[in-house]
Protein backbone atom coordinates (compact mmCIF):
# COMPACT_ATOMS: atom_id res chain seq x y z
CA UNK A 1 0.00 0.00 0.00
CA UNK A 2 1.36 3.51 -1.23
CA UNK A 3 0.63 6.26 1.50
CA UNK A 4 0.21 9.87 -0.03
CA UNK A 5 2.48 12.48 1.59
CA UNK A 6 2.60 15.98 1.86
CA UNK A 7 6.36 16.14 2.23
CA UNK A 8 6.15 20.26 1.83
CA UNK A 9 3.19 21.12 4.21
CA UNK A 10 1.56 24.75 3.65
CA UNK A 11 -0.37 26.58 5.70
CA UNK A 12 -4.01 26.24 5.46
CA UNK A 13 -6.39 28.50 7.21
CA UNK A 14 -8.58 25.57 8.34
CA UNK A 15 -6.33 24.40 10.30
CA UNK A 16 -6.07 26.94 12.56
CA UNK A 17 -7.65 27.34 15.99
CA UNK A 18 -7.49 29.89 19.00
CA UNK A 19 -5.67 28.61 22.06
CA UNK A 20 -5.92 31.33 24.53
CA UNK A 21 -4.35 34.32 23.74
CA UNK A 22 -2.51 32.79 20.61
CA UNK A 23 -3.75 31.20 17.45
CA UNK A 24 -2.07 27.47 16.87
CA UNK A 25 -2.15 25.92 13.47
CA UNK A 26 -1.55 22.12 12.18
CA UNK A 27 0.51 22.24 9.97
CA UNK A 28 1.21 18.57 9.53
CA UNK A 29 -2.31 18.21 9.66
CA UNK A 30 -2.02 16.27 6.15
CA UNK A 31 0.96 15.48 5.50
CA UNK A 32 0.66 11.28 6.40
CA UNK A 33 2.59 11.98 9.74
CA UNK A 34 1.16 9.23 12.04
CA UNK A 35 3.39 10.06 15.29
CA UNK A 36 4.49 13.21 14.75
CA UNK A 37 2.39 16.20 14.93
CA UNK A 38 3.78 19.88 14.56
CA UNK A 39 2.08 23.24 15.11
CA UNK A 40 2.98 27.08 14.87
CA UNK A 41 1.42 29.09 17.93
CA UNK A 42 1.94 32.77 17.31
CA UNK A 43 0.70 35.19 20.10
CA UNK A 44 -1.15 37.98 19.33
CA UNK A 45 -1.93 39.50 22.95
CA UNK A 46 -1.18 38.93 26.54
CA UNK A 47 -2.41 36.39 28.56
CA UNK A 48 -2.05 32.37 28.84
CA UNK A 49 -4.30 30.02 28.18
CA UNK A 50 -6.25 27.50 30.63
CA UNK A 51 -4.01 25.08 32.35
CA UNK A 52 -3.71 22.06 29.98
CA UNK A 53 -1.74 18.09 31.37
CA UNK A 54 -0.18 17.14 28.25
CA UNK A 55 -1.17 13.97 26.96
CA UNK A 56 2.24 13.16 25.00
CA UNK A 57 6.05 14.22 25.12
CA UNK A 58 6.07 18.28 23.25
CA UNK A 59 9.17 20.45 22.16
CA UNK A 60 8.89 23.98 21.58
CA UNK A 61 11.62 25.90 19.97
CA UNK A 62 11.02 29.52 19.93
CA UNK A 63 11.23 31.07 16.44
CA UNK A 64 10.98 34.98 17.80
CA UNK A 65 9.70 36.86 20.71
CA UNK A 66 9.86 35.42 24.48
CA UNK A 67 7.73 32.39 25.70
CA UNK A 68 5.97 32.39 29.73
CA UNK A 69 4.87 28.68 30.45
CA UNK A 70 3.91 28.55 33.88
CA UNK A 71 4.83 24.77 34.75
CA UNK A 72 2.27 23.60 37.73
CA UNK A 73 3.00 20.92 39.96
CA UNK A 74 0.44 20.65 42.68
CA UNK A 75 0.47 24.37 44.76
CA UNK A 76 3.82 25.24 42.86
CA UNK A 77 3.69 27.36 40.22
CA UNK A 78 6.81 27.79 38.27
CA UNK A 79 7.71 30.35 35.05
CA UNK A 80 9.86 29.17 32.33
CA UNK A 81 10.79 31.30 29.67
CA UNK A 82 11.82 31.10 26.44
CA UNK A 83 13.72 33.06 24.27
CA UNK A 84 14.82 32.52 20.58
CA UNK A 85 16.58 29.86 19.56
CA UNK A 86 15.55 27.96 22.68
CA UNK A 87 14.27 24.92 22.82
CA UNK A 88 11.59 24.14 25.56
CA UNK A 89 10.98 20.51 26.58
CA UNK A 90 7.52 19.34 28.48
CA UNK A 91 7.32 15.68 29.40
CA UNK A 92 4.10 13.85 29.36
CA UNK A 93 2.17 14.50 32.37
CA UNK A 94 3.43 18.63 32.35
CA UNK A 95 0.42 20.67 33.45
CA UNK A 96 1.26 24.04 31.63
CA UNK A 97 -0.34 27.34 30.93
CA UNK A 98 1.08 28.56 27.93
CA UNK A 99 1.99 32.27 27.45
CA UNK A 100 3.88 34.73 25.39
CA UNK A 101 4.64 38.66 24.38
CA UNK A 102 2.50 39.40 21.89
CA UNK A 103 4.51 38.79 18.40
CA UNK A 104 5.88 35.61 20.15
CA UNK A 105 6.39 32.71 17.77
CA UNK A 106 6.65 29.08 18.46
CA UNK A 107 6.96 25.79 16.78
CA UNK A 108 5.85 22.98 18.82
CA UNK A 109 6.10 19.13 18.35
CA UNK A 110 3.63 16.63 20.27
CA UNK A 111 4.29 12.80 20.03
CA UNK A 112 2.45 10.29 19.72
CA UNK A 113 0.38 12.54 17.33
CA UNK A 114 -2.79 10.09 18.04
CA UNK A 115 -2.72 10.45 21.76
CA UNK A 116 -6.69 10.76 22.34
CA UNK A 117 -6.41 7.09 20.85
CA UNK A 118 -3.33 5.70 22.34
CA UNK A 119 -5.26 6.62 26.15
CA UNK A 120 -8.66 5.41 24.94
Amino acid sequence: MTVALNLKPAFDPGNVNDFGPAKIEHRTAASGLAQLGTYFMTFHQTGFSDPWTVQYEETIYVIEGQARLVIIDGDNEETLIGEPDQLLVLPKGTTVKYGAIPGTRLLLSISPLNWREAGA
